[in-house]
């Protein structure tokens, strides 16, 4: 039977070669991830800022006008959508007008009646008074050839005020469009019935554009027709000058809310009615914290700025952010006056990691 130490041996050696090969190498390095970083640094201190009040809105035309008929119809054609960009003039709908037109017809046959009456009242007119001048026919007959004459005279006068109402009507059966702009609403289509006074579509006449928001009661005191104001637009991430155009002086009783409109300064083409809008308006002064945009730090949805502790290490404070104002933003939680942040640093920074203060300011 073989000795154990045949088949052991090898595998003993072998395992006190790598023993002794780890004892003698060398120690791990220090990860670069622990060395300090080079960072600048600014005191948090309340700084003096205009106090601003945000108005949410929405963009249109400052002029919009409603389209509609005179008559009770059915819409025979609606010859513009939403978004359609019209010319003045341009043809949007047509009502139908089968009865007024009968009725016009029926009109004119009795002016060519009442035309041909007075024809013949005319002459015999002018018959009688040639007859009453050579003494050939009495004052009673010729005062009633005159009186026949007048009456004649008013009837044809009665049938074209009619056919003028007539055709006054009609004209309500083409719907254009009174100034160049774009149809916003479509309110009827094709085979409706059109009543009058009610809006078929609604055009927005092409030129300025307006905020048009809503201030509550508590703030209605802090805003004046001229104020200059700032408008953000979201969507396109714009933001544009305008001022207070106009501000009612009479609250809704429902919601307490003042309605207010905002004229833009010349707003580019990107910018259309129906975009929503914050109007920011300043008036009065208070006290805020701010840090430089540059200074915070976005994961997913927290932010966060970087503090410098007592022995110089790095710790991610969450805060909660207000409006920006310039380059800077508003701290609204999580920062105290006095805490020292870091601005910009020159490598990665996470917590505990040392850093090298290059300069310590207070905030500009």
């Amino acid at each position: 039977m073989p000795q154990p130490s045949r088949f052991f041996a090898p595998l003993l050696i072998l395992m006190l070669s790598a023993s002794l090969g780890a004892c003698g190498s060398e120690a791990p390095e220090v990860s670069s991830e622990q060395s300090p970083v080079a960072v600048q640094v600014e005191t948090l201190t309340e700084t003096t800022h205009p106090r601003q009040f945000e108005y949410t809105g929405t963009v249109a035309g400052t002029e919009r006008i409603p389209l509609s008929t005179r008559l009770m119809g059915r819409v025979d054609a609606v010859l513009a959508e939403e978004g359609t960009q019209v010319q003045e003039g341009q043809v949007l709908a047509r009502i139908s007008a089968d009865g007024m037109r009968a009725q016009r017809r029926q009109v004119e046959a009795q002016k060519q009646e009442a035309e041909a009456a007075l024809r013949n009242a005319r002459t015999q007119f002018a018959r009688l008074d040639t007859l009453l001048q050579r003494g050939s026919a009495t004052q009673q007959a010729y005062d009633a050839a005159e009186a026949q004459y007048e009456r004649a005279q008013a009837q044809v006068e009665a049938v074209n005020n009619r056919l003028d109402e007539i055709d006054d009507a009609l004209s309500y059966t083409t719907i254009t469009a009174p100034a160049t702009g774009t149809v916003v609403e479509k309110r009827t289509e094709q085979g409706a019935m059109a009543a009058p006074g009610q809006p078929l579509l609604m055009l927005e006449v092409s030129g300025l554009l307006e905020v048009r928001t809503q201030v509550p009661e508590r703030a209605i005191n802090r805003v004046a027709t001229g104020d200059t104001v700032r408008v953000v637009v979201p969507a396109l991430g714009d933001t544009l000058s305008g001022h207070i155009n106009e501000v009612n002086p009479s609250a809704n009783p429902a919601s307490r809310q003042f309605r207010m409109r905002v004229m833009l300064h010349s707003p580019p083409a990107s910018v259309k009615s129906g975009m929503y809008a914050q109007v920011m308006h300043e008036s009065g002064a208070e006290q805020l914290l701010t840090v430089p945009t540059e200074s915070l730090v976005e994961r997913g949805q927290l932010t966060g700025v970087y503090t410098v502790t007592d022995d110089n290490h790095a710790l991610l404070q969450w805060v909660r952010t207000g409006t920006p104002r310039g380059s800077r933003v508003v701290v609204l939680a999580g920062l105290q006056p006095g805490d020292r942040y870091v601005r910009r640093a020159e490598g990665r920074l996470h917590d505990g990691r040392p850093v090298t203060i290059q300069n310590a300011t207070v905030q500009d």
